[in-house]
């Protein structure tokens, strides 16, 4: 018999009025706005089957939005673990996305995982923090839990790389939209990713499973 797995539902929270005007959120804190809403209903519905053990949280308003539409009915609180936070990009938060993601410094960083964003942080600590969340969150749940863990997307994208093992120079190639699902599955020594960014229809159909 194959062993039990664990599993984690990463989930990107829904949008906001900055991801339309395209400005980087990072650490400010931003709430969803109506259709932000309605994707978290959407990832709820979707995962409303699922038998979830706990449901963990970044602390901004965002997430934690997002994490209380999940929780909803299933008699526990949402936990927040600040480890799960956003990408911390220093001056660059509220500024155009599209811009900076074209600057000298943002290349830079992609390139160089290892080298901070001016007043923030690299890549690298990013991808080590996250990780940390991750493996303390396997240690507190027994083979047969399911987790959701309703994060960022720079979060998921470095999470991804790291449980892969793949560069974190590969960090552009992963696409991660708001309200979307990435599911992990965690039995013996590596993880089997199922899927990545996965967006449910607002009418919430049933988790695929394989």
């Amino acid at each position: 018999m194959p062993p039990v797995p664990t599993w984690l539902y990463l989930i990107r929270h829904g949008v906001t009025a900055w991801h339309k005007e395209g400005r980087l959120i990072g650490q400010r804190d931003i709430p969803l706005d109506a259709d932000g809403q309605a994707q978290a209903e959407a990832v709820a519905a979707t995962l409303a089957g699922a038998p979830l053990r706990e449901v963990v949280s970044s602390p901004l308003v965002r997430a934690t939005q997002t994490a209380e539409v999940l929780a909803r009915g299933r008699g526990f609180e949402v936990a927040r673990d600040p480890r799960l936070g956003d990408w911390r990009l220093g001056p660059w938060e509220g500024r155009n996305t599209a811009e900076v993601a074209t600057t000298p410094d943002f290349r830079r960083i992609i390139a160089a995982p290892d080298e901070r964003a001016p007043g923030g942080e690299s890549l690298r600590e990013l991808a080590r923090r996250a990780r940390g969340a991750v493996d303390q969150i396997l240690a507190d749940n027994p083979a047969g839990d399911a987790v959701a863990l309703v994060t960022h997307g720079a979060v998921i994208r470095a999470l991804v790389l790291d449980l892969l093992e793949a560069p974190l120079e590969s960090y552009e190639a992963i696409d991660v939209a708001p309200g979307t699902i990435t599911a992990i599955a965690f039995a013996g020594a590596a993880p089997r990713i199922h899927v990545v960014g996965w967006t449910p229809s607002l009418g919430g159909q049933s988790w695929p499973r394989s």
